[in-house]
């Protein structure tokens, strides 16, 4: 069993889904849901549910939601003995509204308390990073905090792979890329960071690269109903792996449940072709629920 530490956020997700299309000055009747989400949160249930031993870094607060969210994660085999709790403020809140077709329209994001998380984060990861096989972190965090674990992680020996939970941190400091083992991104962010256009699976490889030379040397691109790319500079590999097309129900949590499983075959020596089609099964899956990430009963229909 894999070893897996997960630096990242808690969010508290209100879902508003339209039962029509969408009007801006109208009322829209709808459905809405309330579940435990954040980038961090859902890359550790992600894994966890994988079968891998996850050690969860964060904060939530403490109130019935934050013991919420911890009973939910080790329900699912998380280790959340390095999540600090905050008497205000440990976590976010996110609010999102979803048109007819389960595609996210708009959203309003709480932070929470951004000094207390990261204090919390470089306090317990002295002590959560020893013994794992790898580290995955949202790159929704301070320059500072990330250089930290940079730092740590090249110390340690430890592979570090990062995912974007939000961007500007990451195309304000983009050197800092060059600290991590992995990259995965959207088509939308490459492009932002490389600033180049993406149309076809040859302008994703082609971006990928790019990305590859100045970050990570391990990046991955993904690109929705094209499927994903990725480049190795390590072994002077690169690829495409396609995804099969499926009923859209919440495209909330798909990214960061491809990220998950991902990480979760490389770290098995899986090779990267393996790890992406995974990731686009695992994807599949939670786009086609109103899951923010992989669950148990998902699990057979994965084999």
């Amino acid at each position: 069993m894999n070893k897996i530490a997960v630096i990242g956020k808690v969010f508290v997700d209100i879902k508003g889904t339209s039962f029509a299309p969408l009007h801006k000055d109208a009322k829209n009747v709808g459905d809405i849901t309330f579940s435990n989400g954040g980038t961090g949160r859902n890359v550790a249930q992600n894994l966890a549910v994988l079968g891998n031993e996850v050690r969860f870094i964060s904060t939530v607060t403490n109130d019935q939601i934050g013991v919420g969210v911890l009973d939910e994660l080790k329900s699912y085999g998380a280790n959340v003995d390095h999540v600090e709790m905050l008497e205000d403020h440990g976590m976010g809140m996110w609010l999102a509204v979803m048109d007819n077709e389960g595609d996210l329209q708009t959203s309003i994001s709480k932070q929470p308390d951004a000094k207390l998380l990261e204090e919390a984060i470089l306090r317990q990861s002295i002590y959560a990073l020893d013994g794992v096989d790898a580290v995955a972190i949202d790159l929704d965090l301070s320059v500072t905090v990330l250089e930290r674990l940079i730092h740590l992680c090249r110390k340690m020996e430890l592979p570090l792979f990062g995912v974007c939970g939000h961007l500007s941190v990451i195309e304000r400091n983009r050197h800092l890329l060059q600290g991590f083992t992995g990259f995965i991104c959207s088509r939308e962010e490459a492009e932002i960071l490389s600033d180049l256009s993406i149309v076809t699976v040859e302008d994703a490889i082609h971006v990928a690269n790019e990305l590859a030379k100045k970050g990570a040397p391990f990046t991955v691109v993904t690109m929705s109903e094209l499927g994903a790319v990725y480049v190795d500079r390590r072994t002077a590999t690169s690829g495409h792996v396609g995804t099969k097309k499926v009923k859209v129900v919440d495209s909330t949590g798909a990214g960061d449940s491809f990220f998950s499983a991902v990480l979760s075959e490389l770290t098995q020596e899986k090779s990267a072709e393996e790890a992406l089609k995974l990731g686009m099964k695992v994807a599949a899956e939670v786009i086609a629920s109103t899951e923010n990430g992989l669950v148990p009963e998902m699990l057979d229909t994965l084999q």
